[in-house]
């Protein structure tokens, strides 16, 4: 085996450029930056709030939160009944960003993420209505 295996492939030279940081002599340059920011904002809001008007969206969105546990709080013990810190700091941590996550999307859609959540949150289900009997006379 040469050297020549080991090279790093050569990367194509139409890659974009990182962001850079606007110069505070160029004040065109932070508006733009800025004015990019901002719109980009309002794309992503607008395709979160697509997700959430469609009920295959909210319902997706769903079973990727659900992965999470962003509701509920777990502690991990092994098969001997010790605890597992090391596996219960992994669970904070997923319930964490899941806890983000449904809060960032409520930021965004409100009334969509509490639709998804009353559709598919068994905590929120709807009990069905009482069946009315028939008395025979």
């Amino acid at each position: 085996m040469s050297d020549d295996d080991f090279a790093e492939p050569d990367l194509p030279g139409d890659l974009p450029p990182a962001q850079a940081t606007p110069s505070a002599a160029a004040p065109r340059s932070a508006a733009a930056q800025a004015e990019r920011i901002r719109i980009e904002k309002l794309e992503a809001d607008a395709f979160w709030k697509s997700v959430f008007s469609n009920a295959v969206g909210r319902r997706e969105m769903w079973r990727l939160l659900a992965q999470l546990h962003p509701f509920e709080e777990r502690f991990a013990c092994g098969p001997n009944g010790f605890p597992q810190p090391e596996a219960s700091w992994f669970h904070a941590g997923e319930q964490s960003f899941g806890l983000r996550l449904y809060q960032s999307w409520a930021q965004i859609d409100r009334a969509g993420v509490f639709l998804m959540q009353d559709e598919h949150d068994p905590r929120f289900a709807k009990p069905d209505a009482p069946k009315r009997s028939r008395r025979a006379t």
